[in-house]
């Protein structure tokens, strides 16, 4: 939940004079620290999301030194920092205009706005340390506020013995009528496996860029998953976090999932868990994963007492466990498509790639193995079940 841009110059502007001079369509970027720079090749050093902040001393070096009098040379010295600032994600430029910096050129101007980089002028006598500072104390109250709601709805899922429910009047969820939970999955090898880089990088570059309000949300990273905490209807959020997922170099093959919803804050370790199994079970990264289209699966997950389900396996299903497990995949494999076809052995040997005399061989050894009757209506179900057990047997308790 980082500061945008647009709220941050909200503040700003009128004490600060500030003018917003191009990239609008970039303020809705979030601002992660201001950051001071005369030294474009320390760029590089930045994590992304700053606001910049600039005098200009190097121009005036430059020309002092260089004897350089060619007017497009202001335009040469800006592109070189708006290009590093752009390539290392920063949110925008402010440049101290009126002693080192006289006025920025128009060609600079346009150049923003066909990059979308916000870009921002300040006159020479307001103090750039008394903008600084005051950003600054922005950011750093709100990130108090971002971790105390991170805070907030990781302990509603994962540490409940310590979640303190009406501490939610101290976050924009307050006023919240439903809740719900979006999971989104990624590669961490993408970010070498850096925790902080990937958190920085969902929070101050691929959030920004879903044109969503951001009190309607908040996010926290949890192995190797982006969970999102959604309030009331969903249906906007996904769609922008679907569309941009699918355009970004690190998320384009994310799985999405979604839980269903509840009124009930207390809830949230279940819906944390449905959107778990709906995206284990599903996992399609080319649509949206839904709890709600589970099918038999929502009635397994919604079992409170784990045993019951675990022991029904053991007797239905588990003494193909302690084969080896090439016999054993082969043997569920066989049983999957027996159940699916309604024991047809023919389509079975076909969908299989076995002749029908080894299918006929696996379904009468399954039977001697499981002690059943396959042409038993109970015992298909029974077995049906247990397969959705397997499926699912690593993945059901949510976490």
């Amino acid at each position: 939940m980082a500061l945008s841009l647009q709220t941050i110059i909200n503040f700003i502007e009128t004490p600060f004079k500030l003018k917003t001079l191009a990239g609008r369509a970039g303020l809705k970027k979030t601002v992660s620290w201001i950051y001071y720079t005369e030294d474009a090749s320390t760029i590089e050093f930045i994590r992304g999301g700053e606001l910049a902040i600039t005098l200009g001393v190097n121009y005036e070096r430059q020309k002092d030194n260089l004897n350089i009098t060619d007017e497009n040379h202001l335009h040469v010295f800006l592109q070189e920092y708006i290009d590093k600032f752009i390539e290392h994600n920063a949110s925008g430029l402010v440049i101290n205009v009126g002693k080192y910096i006289q006025k920025i050129p128009q060609s600079i101007i346009d150049y923003c706005d066909k990059k979308d980089f916000p870009l921002f002028s300040m006159p020479w006598e307001i103090h750039t340390i008394d903008l600084m500072q005051e950003v600054g104390n922005m950011i750093s109250s709100d990130n108090h506020n971002a971790n105390t709601v991170e805070k907030f709805f990781y302990r509603s899922i994962f540490e409940k013995e310590k979640f303190e429910p009406t501490r939610i009047g101290n976050t924009p969820f307050y006023d919240a009528k439903t809740f719900s939970i979006a999971i989104m999955s990624f590669n961490p090898i993408f970010f070498n496996y850096d925790l902080e880089k990937i958190k920085r990088y969902v929070l101050y570059n691929f959030n920004h860029k879903m044109n969503i309000n951001q009190n309607t949300y908040c996010c926290f990273i949890h192995k190797q998953k982006v969970v999102y905490i959604l309030k009331d209807d969903s249906t906007d959020f996904l769609r922008e976090l679907f569309t941009i997922s699918k355009t970004d170099k690190f998320f384009k093959e994310s799985i999405i999932s979604i839980s269903d919803s509840s009124e009930n804050i207390e809830e949230m370790h279940e819906l944390y868990k449905h959107a778990s199994v709906a995206l284990e079970i599903n996992s399609a990264p080319e649509k949206i994963n839904y709890y709600e289209d589970l099918g038999v699966y929502k009635i397994i997950v919604g079992v409170k007492d784990r045993n019951i389900l675990r022991k029904f396996y053991s007797d239905t299903l588990g003494k193909l466990d302690e084969l080896e497990i090439t016999k054993r995949e082969d043997f569920i494999k066989t049983l999957t498509l027996y159940l699916k076809t309604g024991g047809n052995i023919l389509q079975i040997a076909k969908l299989n790639n076995a002749h029908r005399n080894t299918v006929l061989y696996r379904i009468n050894r399954l039977e001697e193995l499981l002690e059943v009757d396959l042409s038993d209506g109970e015992t298909r179900t029974a077995l049906q079940v247990a397969l959705y057990l397997r499926t699912i047997s690593h993945k059901f308790d949510g976490r």
